[in-house]
């Protein structure tokens, strides 16, 4: 599969929180993903919006910059830049 991995522009639902402090925003619902370090981009995506239909994922290619904002409608997902979006997950994948 041959997809770029572009920042797409979602509407950020800003918040002070992060990961398990974003728990009372999501009851029910997961709000950190830890098991899906290492696992394929793509997979991970699939996952965690089949576990939390409030987030969306966004793809970004390591390296490239985010702003520092808490966003409570989204999750992160980084990867080696040269292997976006098939490459193994960087980060802990957390909401926020």
């Amino acid at each position: 599969m041959s997809l770029k991995c572009p920042f797409p522009h979602i509407g950020c639902e800003n918040c002070d929180c992060t990961g398990i402090t974003c728990q009372h925003l999501f009851p029910g619902l997961k709000v950190e993903w830890p098991e899906l370090r290492g696992v394929s981009g793509l997979e991970a995506k699939r996952i965690i919006e089949n576990d939390n239909p409030k987030v969306t994922c966004v793809l970004v290619p390591q390296g490239d910059g985010v702003f520092h904002i808490n966003c409570c409608n989204r999750v992160l997902l980084r990867f080696p830049a040269n292997d976006c979006p098939n490459g193994p997950v960087l980060n802990l994948p957390q909401v926020g």
